[in-house]
């Protein structure tokens, strides 16, 4: 038998068979376990933990493989040295006879519409960009534009991917983006727009909008009339969209929960009602919120006598709200009196997983909360330290 770390009921194990890693727990009723090709040793124990995370927070979402093939790590793959080959030097092709290859790729193999996608779109507009250079010029060209490293590389991501998809068509006979590396910047720090909220902050932007302490005289609209929306969006730490598509249907006050299911977001056409569609949430999956006192008297005045596919939260004129002119008109210029600095109101999200963490919860149920596909995506952009550590945890014999 190998060593075994106990665990207490409904958690996951990790354990030491014949040298290597294993894992082993129930689930409905089954017992699962999986092996881990790691030896089983201090170095390696990040496998583990990061893998249980992993088992754990399917098992939160609902969607846990029985199979336990989604949690198998890749097998390694060998590969054997192909000597040089002689290259039939091929026609010239320019960049921009890949534009409509480019059209087909988004949407019949990425089933994606380009005309409501800001990243596909411009990716396809720099190819319209480069019309008249020849494709062995890519990595010059995308190596001379001035983006930030994340933007470089999901660009590059998205051209390499296309170029794979025409090279195996027979167009080209060599993808020139193949070996072009990723960049690798420096860490930066959140931005001031994105920078954490602490509960006092927000409690004096809430009271502001609440009271029309900073509303113009002349303003058609209150600020109060945001109120509930942005009280929602704080409380929650739901994404824009998620907040603005909220629908009757999805809150249910007898078990005092919100699904939150879809979105209404936004289009390279804008950010008003008309340009907006219907989608879901960013990561595919379905969650459910519970709905303390103060979510429930909130929202149960704005769901009375309402279809049940009205949206929870409309603008002045009964449209969708547009949260990009809320932002520019009503909370930046708020935030900005309070002395507040510039935040963006996304800065709800890592407000509200800075908050939660803070206040004892898991990052695993935060990263469920939030919507999140992984627990990595949590911590690397959502949780904020606004307090150093001034001491170490206790080491007790």
């Amino acid at each position: 038998m190998g060593q075994l770390l106990k665990a207490a009921k409904g958690e996951i194990n990790i354990s030491n068979f014949e040298g290597r890693i294993r894992l082993r727990w129930s689930y409905e009723g089954q017992r699962y376990s999986l092996n881990l090709p790691y030896p089983y040793c201090p170095e390696n124990m990040h496998h583990a933990t990061v893998k249980v995370a992993e088992i754990k927070l399917d098992m939160l979402k609902g969607s846990f493989d029985t199979t336990l093939v989604k949690y198998k790590p890749p097998k390694a793959k060998k590969r054997t040295p192909t000597p040089p080959q002689n290259v039939v030097k091929s026609d010239i092709i320019y960049i921009g006879e890949l534009g409509g290859k480019f059209n087909i790729w988004v949407a019949q193999i990425r089933n994606i519409n380009i005309d409501h996608s800001f990243d596909y779109l411009y990716t396809r507009k720099l190819l319209e960009k480069w019309n008249g250079d020849k494709i062995e010029s890519l990595p010059a060209k995308i190596a001379a534009e001035i983006w930030a490293d994340t933007t470089y590389n999901r660009r590059l991501n998205y051209l390499r991917s296309f170029l794979d998809w025409v090279l195996a068509s027979g167009s080209i006979s060599v993808n020139p983006l193949t070996h072009v590396s990723k960049r690798r910047g420096s860490k930066k720090h959140k931005t001031e727009r994105c920078k954490p909220l602490t509960i006092d902050e927000i409690g004096q932007i809430l009271d502001a909008i609440k009271s029309d302490k900073y509303c113009p005289k002349a303003s058609r609209f209150k600020h109060s009339f945001y109120y509930p929306f942005l009280k929602y969006i704080y409380t929650t730490g739901v994404r824009n969209a998620e907040a603005i598509g909220l629908r009757v249907k999805h809150l249910n006050f007898e078990d005092r929960q919100i699904e939150v299911s879809e979105a209404f977001a936004r289009t390279v056409k804008g950010s008003n009602h008309a340009a907006r569609i219907r989608k879901e949430t960013k990561t595919g999956n379905t969650r459910y919120l519970p709905m303390p006192d103060e979510l429930y008297e909130l929202l149960l005045p704005l769901s009375v006598n309402k279809d049940p596919d009205a949206f929870v939260f409309l603008s002045p004129k009964g449209l969708s709200i547009n949260d990009q002119m809320f932002e520019r008109r009503i909370l930046k210029p708020v935030m900005i009196k309070l002395g507040l600095g510039n935040r963006d109101l996304y800065a709800a999200r890592p407000s509200f997983g800075t908050r939660a963490v803070q206040q004892g919860m898991s990052v695993t149920d935060v990263a469920y909360l939030m919507g999140h596909s992984t627990i990595q995506t949590t911590i690397r952009s959502y949780i904020g330290v606004q307090k150093k550590a001034v001491k170490l945890p206790n080491l007790d014999f």
